[in-house]
């Protein structure tokens, strides 16, 4: 499994979690096991830009900020996602669209995706991160905070990274811009974030 498949797993895991429709509505069947819904996100996701303008467009339009591309994306039932990479690999942007109806609660899905990063090369792993900073923002016309987390992987990188919950165009929606310290750009981040329409 690569490393953007791995960052997308964990990230569409901690959604089905915090996301209880959408996991019961798999689980129920009875049907799925965990490695059966392993092996369906893998084959889910896709590196094709085309597919990543396309899945992007139901969440809200942006710009990509100059230095990243790379793009992945996942669509599966009512929760999409999609990502750009840095060109270093180490920052990412990301968008995630969920269910109408859903409450997103963002330090139970920093919590999940933590706890579910068990590779010593994530950003994530054996990490705690603390706010920093929030501030008022808009996106897509509406008035959220942005939180800013600072926090230092057990490898001893430092990074930061940005939150907010919004409304997309399917339902609720979550914008998240993570990377090291030594490449944070607070300008491409508050740029990113008012190109979110």
């Amino acid at each position: 499994m690569d490393k953007t498949t791995k960052t997308v797993l964990i990230i569409l895991g901690s959604v089905l979690a915090v996301c209880a429709c959408a996991g019961t509505a798999v689980f129920a069947t009875g049907v799925w096991s965990f490695n059966r819904f392993v092996n369906f996100a893998e084959e889910s996701v896709s590196e094709s830009p085309q597919v990543a303008v396309r899945v992007g467009a139901e969440i809200a339009d942006y710009e990509v900020p100059e230095g990243f591309g790379s793009p992945y994306s996942i669509h599966f039932g009512d929760v999409t996602l999609i990502g750009y990479k840095s060109t270093s690999e180490r920052s990412h942007l990301l968008l995630a669209q969920f269910p109408e109806g859903t409450s997103v609660n963002l330090d139970e899905v920093l919590r999940i995706i933590r706890e579910g990063a068990n590779d010593p090369n994530s950003i994530w792993y054996d990490t705690e991160t603390e706010i920093v900073e929030q501030k008022p923002v808009t996106v897509r016309g509406q008035d959220v905070i942005l939180t800013i987390s600072e926090g230092m992987s057990s490898g001893g990188v430092e990074f930061r990274m940005a939150t907010a919950k919004f409304e997309g165009r399917g339902g609720p929606a979550l914008v998240m811009i993570a990377g090291p310290l030594d490449e944070w750009d607070a300008k491409m981040v508050e740029a990113f974030i008012e190109s979110v329409q």
